[in-house]
Order: C-alpha cells, then sequence, then structure tokens
C-alpha cells in the first residue's frame, strides 16, 4: 500500500461573494480517489450554477434542507426537496439555483471529481482574493479559460468549436503569463 502523498486541503471553504459554502466529503485532491463529495450550501435565492454540460463526468444532487432548482435546458426546471435527488449523466445540460428565501443544502457526487475540485476551490480562492466580478465571475478571462477546462464544463449556448478554440487560446496565454501557476497555488493553498 502506498502512502498518501498529497497534501490535505481545507475540508470546508466559503465564497465570500456569493455566500456559498462547500464541505468537502471526499477530496480527490487530498488524495481520497477519483469521487468528489461535498455538501453545498446555497444561500436564499443563491444562483449556483447556470447552465453547462460536462463531456465525461457524471454528477448527482440530493437535497437535505430546502428547495433546489434544476434547469435541465430548454425550458425544462425541477424542484428537488429534502430527501430527493437526481443524478446527470455526461453531456446532460444542467444548472441549478436556489429559489427559497432559506438555504438550501445538498449533496453533491461526481465520479471524475479532480477537475470539478479544482474548479471550484479555483473560483472560490478567486474570490476571496477579490478577483471577480459581483456575480463570482473571476475577473481575469485566462483564469475563468483555465477553470472552465480543469473542471471539463461546456457552457451551453456558446457552439463548441468556438469554445475550444477559446479555452485553448486562453490556457496558452495563462501559460505564457504564468496564471496557471498562480492559480495552481490559489487552488492548492492548506
Amino acid at each position: 500500500m502506498q502512502a498518501n502523498l498529497s497534501p490535505r486541503l481545507p475540508t470546508e471553504i466559503r465564497n465570500p461573494v456569493t455566500g456559498d459554502q462547500i464541505a468537502f466529503l471526499a477530496s480527490p485532491l487530498s488524495g481520497d480517489g477519483a469521487e468528489l463529495r461535498f455538501r453545498c450550501t446555497l444561500p436564499p435565492r443563491g444562483e449556483g450554477a447556470p447552465l453547462h454540460k460536462h463531456d465525461s463526468m457524471t454528477e448527482a444532487f440530493a437535497v437535505e434542507a430546502g428547495v433546489l432548482e434544476v434547469d435541465l435546458g430548454a425550458g425544462q426546471k425541477i424542484l428537488l426537496t429534502a430527501g430527493e435527488a437526481i443524478a446527470i449523466p455526461p453531456g446532460t445540460p444542467h444548472g441549478f439555483r436556489n429559489p427559497g428565501d432559506a438555504p438550501v443544502i445538498f449533496l453533491t457526487t461526481s465520479d471524475e471529481g479532480e477537475g470539478l475540485e479544482t474548479f471550484l476551490r479555483g473560483m472560490y480562492a478567486l474570490a476571496a482574493a477579490g478577483e471577480t466580478t459581483a456575480t463570482g465571475m473571476p475577473r481575469d478571462p485566462r483564469a475563468l479559460g483555465l477553470l472552465l477546462d480543469y473542471g471539463n464544463l461546456v457552457m451551453v449556448g456558446l457552439p463548441r468549436g468556438v469554445q475550444n478554440a477559446l479555452l485553448r487560446l486562453l490556457g496558452w496565454a495563462a501559460r505564457l503569463t504564468d496564471v496557471d501557476r498562480r492559480l495552481a497555488h490559489l487552488v492548492r493553498q492548506p
């Protein structure tokens, strides 16, 4: 058996801009295997995530308290309450938000979790460093491009060829200007 050489990262993170909180239960970046599991708390009326999809990752949401609105695109939205869950297969558009006046708490699992965890930790770290807009989006498009690529996130509505070209260009610019190294440092801060 090999010793775990990955440093333990914080098990809880908070986005000071959006108010979202995450408690990691299984962290691939800390050496807990490939599956990512975390409990997320969105504040009342919290926006969560816009419509996106993952090429190869299955993501599941199980609501523990409150109401989670899951947008499946094409006008299809479902409300999940405590005890209800949904699994989102690869390639399926989805987004989520808290439509209620109380926090929503839900468990998320992802079978290919390292990239998604990198995305989440990066977004929260940039927000904590004051490097995001009022909606929590990174101000630097190079950082956003890297994080979208790491997270296996494909934004719905932008043609895939254009998106791929933009991500390649932003990734090249990020590596050329050391944004990738700075972002990796922010993500891996204990």
